[in-house]
């Protein structure tokens, strides 16, 4: 695995799920154990505010519950620095994590996340390092194919540029899974919007 990924999934990830709640109504019941220490470090973060969640791992939040709507129940959002846009059928939150790879390299996800009261979750987060490169090893991930994860959620991987993105559809309460239009909706509507800010 490399170095990026591995620090990706060990630190990125559980932030990212648990970065969708905030703003949610029923957050503080439904959360999950393993994230309320996260949810407890955000408590009344405002847009603009950057803390640090870990030695070394600092989030900045953009937007919390932000609108931009398309007309038709969905939403167009795009990343404050991450140079990408999807559309989802919810408020969204929009924000930063910034790290350091374990190949020493300074790296970014930016996440564009949403979450509904019975805990459907919709998170798109695209990954760029300072190099330009995609991985610590330069080989693009393989992309464009969605994976079932059980039967609670689905997922696509996608590169653009020297970003790597991961969509995620996933339920996780008593919200059941989109129908397959919305999540293919989801899925392809990832638009690249110009280059990520360092």
């Amino acid at each position: 695995m490399s170095a990026m990924r591995t620090r990706t999934t060990a630190t990125a990830l559980p932030l990212i799920l648990a970065l969708t709640l905030v703003g949610c109504r029923d957050r503080g019941r439904h959360s999950p154990d393993d994230a309320r220490p996260i949810a407890e470090r955000l408590a009344g973060i405002q847009p603009g505010e950057e803390r640090e969640m870990s030695p070394g791992t600092f989030m900045k939040m953009h937007r919390i519950q932000a609108t931009d709507p398309l007309g038709d129940g969905w939403q167009r959002a795009t990343s404050s620095e991450g140079a990408f846009s999807v559309e989802l059928p919810l408020p969204f939150n929009d924000f930063r994590i910034r790290s350091e790879t374990t190949d020493h390299v300074e790296m970014r996800s930016h996440s564009i996340g949403a979450k509904s009261p019975g805990l459907l979750a919709w998170s798109a987060t695209c990954i760029v390092r300072r190099d330009g490169k995609l991985n610590a090893d330069g080989r693009a991930p393989a992309s464009g194919r969605t994976e079932a994860k059980g039967d609670k959620a689905f997922l696509r991987n996608v590169s653009l540029d020297a970003m790597s993105c991961v969509l995620v559809v996933e339920a996780q309460g008593t919200d059941p899974l989109p129908s397959a239009n919305d999540r293919e909706r989801f899925f392809q509507s990832l638009k690249q919007t110009g280059k990520p800010t360092w």
